[in-house]
């Protein structure tokens, strides 16, 4: 397929689409230069007269009566065809230089000159309108493919308004309007009170309504999909009747393309949100799924210690405590089951509102690390943070919650008594904790699976209270706040999470934190 450049597909349309009124305004013209040609070709005939035939002659004036016709009209050429005759008569058939009675062999001559002259005239003629009833088709045609493929590029209806109005103002002048919607959207227009009333009656025909006003004549065309009327396509058409006759095809041609391409944006709208629902539903059938999984084990375990509690005749007290110990930690369970889930909604709808302030990362992983010290217990836990640590501005507790997440992971999946490395790198535009274990590692293929809800990797174990939520509450905290989360295998085994964050200027951590003191002091 052979592509043709727009800067000469716009030249070529505008030479094509010529209209009678130009046709007409050069017809003088035509009458001037069919006589010079005419006294050119006398001159010529004289010139060759002592050495020619005189059907030789002839054909010098055919030639010039030729050549006006393949660029003049009718008029023109016709004129060009008499005159051309005469000066045959008068300075070429005896008598010469005057106008008399010829003998019947010039009489002939005379005429199949007429004859022969007229009806290459008139194939030149017809030829010359086939040209430009072709010129203008492909110029219609080519109009028509450039708007179809700017609309087949637009998502919405206001691109798609504003995609098609340049090329029908390109075609039909600069009063060329698109209006997408249906009646009730002319009353947001500044057009005449009679315009509104004449476009309403289009929508409601749908049907093309012509209206002459101040000199011109306005065509209100609707653009439908054979159902109902989605817009409407607002035009001024020429003067000349034959002129408006293709103005009025190309224009409810132009009003089918936008009517296909609001049809393919309705559609594709359709098809996402179809898309949507579908995956919500997905969603909804893969929570409740798993849901269901992690809420049966603990209310099973708390249904059968209730029951067993229920009688006491079979229980000692140490079963007895066992059994409200079971209670307590299953419950436990489900709390932060419900929590996580809570935490992991919020975050992802984007309802949840920071509360971020300037923190230094480093205080943080120590709170964090008090918290957990009874957890930490046989552990060897690093630390490693530089002493030039820049603020950090984040939500202290959602960021706390993801300490928590990745120590409690280090603690459920690492043998216990491996240590625990903590270290604090620097950037200019980010801080980054590296939390690393010495436990079996998660397989390259699953880094990015265990961030979504409910995945559990292929080495956790079904019991070991993990609910599958945490690290995708840590990557929800971590794009909430602008950063990032990312899981990579440790050199010599293990596991190392990078938790980023970006940092803020000493300036606006000064602020920041002096506008925190003085609403802690009011």
């Amino acid at each position: 397929m052979i592509e043709v450049p727009r800067a000469e597909q716009k030249p070529k349309r505008r030479a094509a689409l010529l209209t009678i009124e130009a046709a007409l305004r050069r017809e003088p013209v035509g009458y001037l230069v069919g006589a010079f040609v005419t006294a050119v070709s006398t001159g010529l005939a004289l010139a060759a007269a002592p050495y020619a035939a005189l059907a030789h002659v002839m054909v010098i004036y055919l030639l010039g009566a030729v050549l006006v016709a393949t660029r003049y009209g009718v008029g023109a050429s016709t004129f060009t065809i008499a005159v051309s005759a005469l000066c045959f008569d008068y300075f070429n058939i005896p008598p010469i230089f005057a106008f008399a009675i010829p003998d019947p062999h010039s009489v002939a001559t005379l005429v199949g000159m007429l004859i022969t002259a007229i009806v290459m005239c008139s194939l030149l003629q017809r030829l010359r309108h086939q040209r430009t009833l072709a010129r203008n088709s492909e110029a219609r045609t080519l109009a028509l493919c450039e708007l179809s493929l700017d609309l087949s590029a637009v998502a919405t209806i206001d691109e798609l308004s504003r995609a098609a109005r340049p090329h029908l103002e390109h075609l039909f002048g600069p009063n060329a309007a698109v209006l997408v919607g249906d009646a009730r959207t002319l009353e947001l227009t500044n057009w005449a009170e009679i315009e509104r009333t004449t476009a309403g009656l289009a929508f409601e025909r749908s049907e093309l309504r012509v209206l002459e006003l101040d000199g011109a004549t306005l065509a209100f065309q609707p653009i439908t999909n054979g159902r109902e009327a989605l817009g409407l396509v607002r035009v001024a058409l020429g003067s000349a009747s034959g002129q408006q006759r293709e103005q009025r095809v190309l224009l409810a041609a132009c009003a089918d393309r936008v009517a296909v391409a609001i049809d393919r944006i309705a559609l594709g709208n359709a098809a996402r949100q179809a898309h949507v629902e579908a995956e919500a539903e997905r969603l909804r059938n893969e929570l409740l799924s798993a849901m269901s999984h992690d809420l049966r084990t603990p209310l099973a375990s708390i249904l059968t210690a209730g029951t067993t509690l229920l009688n006491p005749a079979s229980t000692t007290d140490g079963v007895r405590r066992e059994l409200l110990e079971t209670i307590v930690d299953e419950t436990e369970r489900l709390n932060r089951l419900v929590t996580d889930l809570l935490s992991v909604t919020r975050l992802e709808s984007g309802r949840v509102e920071l509360n971020k302030a300037p923190e230094a990362l480093d205080e943080l992983v120590y709170d964090v690390l008090a918290r957990l010290s009874s957890r930490l217990e046989g552990r060897e836990v690093a630390v490693e943070a530089p002493d030039d640590l820049p603020f950090v501005a984040m939500d202290p507790v959602l960021v706390s919650q993801v300490l928590v997440n990745l120590i409690e992971n280090v603690l459920r999946y690492t043998p216990a008594g491996s240590p625990l490395a903590l270290r604090i790198v620097t950037t200019e535009h980010e801080v980054r904790l590296e939390v690393a274990d010495r436990g079996p590692g998660i397989p390259s293929e699953e880094h990015e699976k265990v961030f979504e809800k409910f995945y559990r990797g292929s080495l956790a174990k079904l019991k070991d209270g993990g609910s599958g939520l945490g690290l995708t509450i840590c990557r929800a905290v971590a794009r909430a706040h602008g950063g990032r989360i990312q899981i990579g295998n440790r050199p010599g085994g293990g596991t190392i999470v990078e938790f980023v964050l970006p940092v803020i200027e000493l300036e606006h951590a000064a602020s920041s934190a002096s506008l925190l003191a003085q609403e802690a002091h009011a």
